[in-house]
């Protein structure tokens, strides 16, 4: 199982046994760096968001990822005009470095995945089809979290008093993140959209994976994929299984 299909298929197991090789402290002190709420604590359950936040507090975490690793504070005012048009008050964000430009790529390309192949087709199938990454969620009540180039929205539903939704943020969240989207972009088209491709930062090396061997693809592979890696993690060895000539010559 590849970090990949798991995320796209909201696989727990998987994320909570790359939570412990990785150590739930730092798992937690992340979480905390990003925005998260404070009290998050580093135990198994943190890996598959046992700990409550807020749509606002995730929506400053998703800045990161949207923003090649720079965090912005979720804010609502800008400036204050008095009557007479004087300005009183400017209010300054500056964006703040919580993860290196290549980290935030990779969760963007893998968050990709998720709404191409994995829980978040939905957003394919009421046809939006600019780029984008997101994330489904469900607990108690849905979620989805998901972004563009130009705009980042958090949908969330549920009850206030917690009791349970019993329905899935693919089912619940992903339809309203939808619907938003494509009447933002309606509103306000794309003036390029291909300015709207997320970029791989320097420090990315794009290679291609046999999907069976997990090990860089020949031209004999018949099913690969196109994968991100910081520079110098990918594989270095060639698949073996479907041609030992064209292995060896490569």
């Amino acid at each position: 199982m590849t970090v990949r299909d798991a995320l796209q298929q909201s696989l727990n197991l998987a994320t909570i046994r790359v939570a412990e090789r990785i150590g739930f402290d730092r798992v937690a002190a992340l979480a905390r760096r990003m925005g998260l709420n404070p009290r998050i604590k580093r135990y198994p359950s943190v890996a598959i968001g046992a700990f409550e936040v807020t749509p606002i507090e995730l929506a400053g975490a998703y800045t990161a990822f949207a923003n090649q690793g720079k965090r912005m504070e979720p804010h609502a005012l800008l400036k204050v005009i008095a009557a007479d048009g004087r300005g009183v008050k400017t209010y300054k964000y500056e964006p703040r470095e919580v993860l290196r430009p290549e980290i935030a790529y990779l969760i963007t390309h893998l968050m990709e995945g998720v709404i191409d192949h994995g829980t978040a087709a939905g957003v394919r199938a009421r046809g939006f089809t600019l780029p984008a990454a997101g994330k489904t969620g469900t607990s108690r009540d849905g979620w989805f979290a998901g972004y563009t180039k130009d705009l980042l929205v958090i949908t969330w539903v549920g009850f206030d008093d917690n009791r349970d939704l019993n329905l899935e943020g693919a089912r619940s969240a992903l339809p309203i993140w939808a619907d938003f989207m494509l009447k933002a972009y309606e509103l306000y088209p794309a003036r390029d959209k291909a300015q709207l491709a997320f970029v791989p930062p320097p420090g990315i090396e794009i290679v291609s994976i046999d999907a069976d061997t997990l090990m860089l693809a020949t031209p004999e592979c018949p099913n690969t994929f196109q994968e991100a890696f910081v520079t110098g993690t990918a594989p270095t060895a060639y698949c073996p299984a479907h041609s030992l000539k064209t292995a060896q010559h490569w």
